[in-house]
Parts: structure tokens; C-alpha cells; sequence
């Protein structure tokens, strides 16, 4: 089974990319932003009809969340109308679309944790893209999963994880907000998920299309995954929890993003992504590689 990675220096696609080379079961192309553009409409196209994969796994994203409110040209044409055309691309050679969403569709007001069924109503630029690209899907694409996930963090790229790290370093008061709630998902389990749903595909040549919610367990506020990165890693910060609305930001981000992944766990029986023990492995990859890998 032939794969496409787009996207591969990303933070997933960089996770994927590990995994898929350990793994050694599919032939894939994995090209990063420098080697294909998505949004290089006509590029696209020629990578498709040249290796003609029977899975396209889309982890080329806009995702500066406050950036995309001042660029919202820039983050349209990645998240939606390039995804667009991949939608089309995959039904006209028979690919399964595998692409991923946001928690950021939802607009917070939820007193519960979110389903499939609620109804998005993005806050910001950002997750209005994210939610045009799911409808450009649905409405082209018949063999497609859509993972609506949140919050991740690895040892790759800038995320929330190395963000605490580095100020931590710094030795001033650390700020976190602490009324937005979320679900952190480890970007290496996420990817391990996906490998399992590629594998019951190669087998079955089918699986239960559709939308499902994947992220970490337990939900917490930002302030309460801070508190548990410095405390794996036995640092001592001086943190001060603040209101998102004292908090300088361009988007508005929603209070409750946090995703009810039942529908996922019972249609495919794969274990839900508990990000404690994932920390855990990242302090002691952090121990083992040295602090610089893992900071930035």
C-alpha cells in the first residue's frame, strides 16, 4: 500500500515519519513544505497522478493561530482550498483522505465535552479553515477519516511542551492561563493511532469513513499541563495562573475545547491517548538526549 505524507516536517508529520520508518510495512513518499507546497495547486496535482497513492495523509497545516486573524488569506488557501483540491484528487484516484482537524471548531460554550454531533461554531480564523476544509471533504471525498484532535506536543517542533521548557530556563514568572480547558495530545501516540487505522485498511481495504474526535487524556486547563511538564521534569517555576481575558491574544479561543473520543475508541478499539505517560517517556527521552532537543 502506497502512502503520501504531506506535510513532513511538521510536528505530526515529523512523528509520523519516525513511526512509519521503524514500522517498515508501507511504501510512502513523505515530501515537506520545501519539497511540495500544497498550496502549488498544479504541483499537487503532478505528485498524485505521477505516484497515484492509495492513502494521502495531509499533516501540511497554517497553524499560528493568532498570526492566521492578520494572514487569513494565507491560512485559507493551506487549511481549506488546498485540502479542497486534495479532496478531489483523492476521489478521482480512489485515495483515502486522511486529515486532520481541530478542537478549535468549537466555539467553548459547552458546559460538557464535545461529539461529533455538536454543532462547530468556530471563534476564529483558524478554525473556520480547519471546519471549510471538513465540509470541502464531505461534500467531494467518499473515502475519507477526519481527526479532529487538540493541544499537541512532542519533542518536535514549536509546541506548548518546549514553549514551558525554554521559559523555564529563564528563571522569571511563567504566565499561564487557566480557564481554557483541552484536551494535550502526544503527537507520537497520535501518529501510532493512525498507523493502526492504515494497518486495519491495508487489511480490510475499507474502514468506517467519517469524522471522530482523537486526543489526550485527561482534559485540563493550560495551567494544569504546565504544572505537569515542570513537575516530570522536577523543575521549580514560579508560575501565576491569568485570566484569557488579561492575556494578549489576536484570536478569541474557545473555554472548553475538550473532545469526547468515544466514537473513535468504539468503532476501532484502539486505546485512548493518555498524554501522562507519554510526558513521562519525553522527560526521560529529555534525561537520556539532553536539554537542547528538547527546548525551543
Amino acid at each position: 500500500m502506497k502512502l503520501l505524507l504531506l506535510g513532513a516536517k511538521g510536528q505530526l508529520g515529523q512523528a509520523l515519519l519516525k513511526q512509519l520508518q521503524q514500522l517498515q510495512q508501507f511504501q510512502y513518499l513523505a515530501l515537506s513544505r520545501g519539497q511540495l507546497d500544497i498550496t502549488d495547486l498544479s504541483a499537487v496535482a503532478t505528485v498524485m497522478a505521477q505516484y497515484r497513492p492509495d492513502v494521502v495523509i495531509n499533516c501540511a497545516a497554517y497553524t499560528a493561530v493568532d498570526n492566521a486573524e492578520q494572514q487569513a488569506a494565507a491560512c485559507i488557501a493551506v487549511n481549506a482550498t488546498a485540502v479542497g483540491q486534495l479532496a478531489r484528487l483523492c476521489q478521482q484516484y480512489n485515495s483515502l483522505l486522511l486529515q486532520f482537524s481541530t478542537d478549535y471548531v468549537f466555539n467553548g460554550q459547552s458546559n460538557k465535552a464535545y461529539t461529533e454531533q455538536d454543532i462547530a461554531a468556530p471563534l476564529n480564523v483558524y478554525g473556520h479553515s480547519k471546519l471549510q476544509a471538513e465540509h470541502f471533504i464531505q461534500a467531494t471525498c467518499s473515502k475519507y477519516v477526519i481527526l479532529r484532535t487538540s493541544w499537541l506536543f512532542s519533542e518536535f517542533g514549536h509546541n506548548f511542551y518546549r514553549t514551558m521548557l525554554t521559559l523555564a530556563q529563564r528563571g522569571q514568572v511563567i504566565q499561564v492561563v487557566n480557564d481554557q480547558f483541552g484536551c494535550p495530545t502526544y503527537a507520537g501516540d497520535l501518529a501510532a493511532a493512525v498507523l493502526q487505522l492504515l494497518q486495519r485498511y491495508q487489511q480490510q481495504g475499507s474502514l468506517a469513513y467519517g469524522i471522530y474526535h482523537l486526543a489526550g487524556s485527561p482534559a485540563v486547563s493550560w495551567y494544569q499541563f504546565a504544572e505537569a511538564i515542570f513537575a516530570a521534569h522536577q523543575l521549580k517555576v514560579n508560575m501565576q495562573a491569568v485570566s484569557s481575558t488579561k492575556w494578549a491574544s489576536l484570536a478569541l479561543r474557545p473555554g472548553n475545547s475538550v473532545l469526547n473520543c468515544d466514537r473513535f475508541a468504539n468503532t476501532f478499539s484502539i486505546n485512548s491517548l493518555a498524554w501522562g505517560p507519554a510526558l513521562d517517556c519525553l522527560v526521560a527521552k529529555f534525561q537520556k538526549d539532553g536539554q537542547k532537543k528538547y527546548s525551543g
